[in-house]
């Protein structure tokens, strides 16, 4: 615990050196049917709010309207409307992990949602230092347990040189980040949102040619700024530090990482090398998470 708090204590020594972007604007990559998403706060206390939503093809317009407000004047926010479908088909292991030890990933949920709260921890890269360490599955078991909370989370296949969310979801994606950032479509054509499991997932469909190329690019900033304003929480599902894909490429689009590891695999020695990595690259290491693989 004490070394989580040392950590959180660094993120938030790191990004208090510099005021938040209020809004990135637009790029040419994006279509101009996704318009900018205007942040409206969430209600609280007794105050009552309602809202209608107009539809036209790809905009979706929402007007909310505040009863408690002394007569505030009704607010538009804008956001994307990603693809809907109706299930996401969930690996056994994640559902058998979710029954046997539900509190715990319950209890890093309201963790990452503290930190958010707290420190403006939104986009969170989970990596590992090497492959089969539970990574993935780890990220899909957390976000079912910030699904039951309130929120709008997203996760991304960030993993450039393995990707896996699709194959894992039972999802065969049109579209993905690939798509978003190297060839510019738009950014709602990638997305999907599965609506019964209160997610939104942006998956990869094919490997990055050359990652660091793919990382360094405007396409790559821009949809996680794009993310980063429309989502609560990004979980960003990155490529093991260890694969010759340096995570010091990262530092200008997450806010923190958490190092996910498993004992058998992964001794002290790297784990601290891939500590010195994420610092090197300017990247806070949130915390710890083990595997049992």
């Amino acid at each position: 615990m004490r070394e989580v708090d040392d950590a959180l204590s660094r993120a938030y020594a790191q990004r208090g050196a510099a005021s938040p972007s209020s809004g990135v604007t637009p790029t040419p990559h994006w279509s101009s049917r996704t318009p900018e998403h205007e942040a409206t706060s969430p209600s609280s206390g007794s105050e009552a709010r309602s809202a209608r939503t107009a539809s036209t093809g790809r905009r979706t317009v929402t007007w909310h309207r505040h009863g408690e407000s002394g007569g505030e004047p009704a607010r538009a926010s804008q956001s994307i409307d990603p693809t809907a479908i109706q299930e996401l088909q969930w690996p056994g292991i994640v559902l058998a992990l979710e029954r046997e030890w539900s509190h715990r990933f319950d209890q890093m949920a309201d963790r990452l949602i503290e930190s958010r709260d707290r420190q403006n921890i939104k986009v969170l890269l989970f990596t590992s230092c090497h492959r089969a360490e539970g990574r993935t599955t780890l990220v899909l078991t957390l976000a079912r347990a910030l699904a039951r909370r309130p929120g709008r989370t997203v996760l991304v296949d960030a993993d450039l040189t393995g990707p896996m969310l699709a194959h894992a979801l039972g999802l065969h994606p049109e579209f993905g980040l690939d798509d978003v950032v190297t060839a510019g479509h738009a950014l709602a054509d990638a997305l999907i949102h599965a609506p019964d499991d209160h997610l939104w997932i942006l998956p990869l469909r094919v490997a990055a040619a050359s990652p660091r190329e793919f990382l360094a690019s405007p396409g790559w900033s821009c949809t996680m700024a794009r993310l980063r304003r429309e989502f609560d929480l990004v979980l960003v599902d990155g490529s093991p530090i260890f694969t010759g894909l340096s995570a010091a490429v990262l530092h200008r689009a997450v806010d923190a990482a958490i190092l996910v590891h498993s004992r058998s695999m992964t001794g002290e020695r790297s784990l601290l090398r891939a500590r010195e990595v994420l610092d090197a690259g300017g990247i806070p290491l949130l915390g710890l998470a083990e595997t049992f693989v």
